[in-house]
């Protein structure tokens, strides 16, 4: 899977209409598409890489940065509750490194799945 960075930084409500004009851009093209927060972008790539046995991911893509725990996890909710493209649904807060320096929403982007 490719691992891209093209994100915007800032508060959520800012640069939200900026975030769903690219997100929306993603969407149009990929028929499978779902929304993560992390700490490790490289580390979360491989995980998504080896562990998810119902999509085939094609590309990781990070579309926010931030230095708050509480935006990263506002960013995310907001596109699984107002996105009913998105292939996840909210479960609540993700917890994250406490003491990282940089916390990242991202898309995982696909157009098939694994087949049993």
């Amino acid at each position: 899977m490719k691992l891209e960075y093209k994100y915007y930084e800032g508060n959520p409500s800012n640069i939200i209409s900026t975030l769903k004009r690219s997100i929306g851009q993603y969407q149009r093209y990929y028929k499978y598409v779902k929304i993560g927060i992390t700490a490790n972008p490289q580390r979360r790539c491989a995980e998504h890489g080896y562990r998810d046995t119902t999509y085939c991911w094609e590309r990781m893509v990070v579309v926010y940065g931030t230095t708050s725990i509480k935006n990263a996890n506002k960013v995310e909710k907001d596109f699984i509750n107002g996105n009913k493209k998105m292939t996840n649904i909210w479960c609540g807060e993700s917890p994250m490194t406490p003491n990282a320096r940089k916390y990242y929403a991202y898309l995982l982007l696909g157009n098939h799945r694994h087949y049993k």
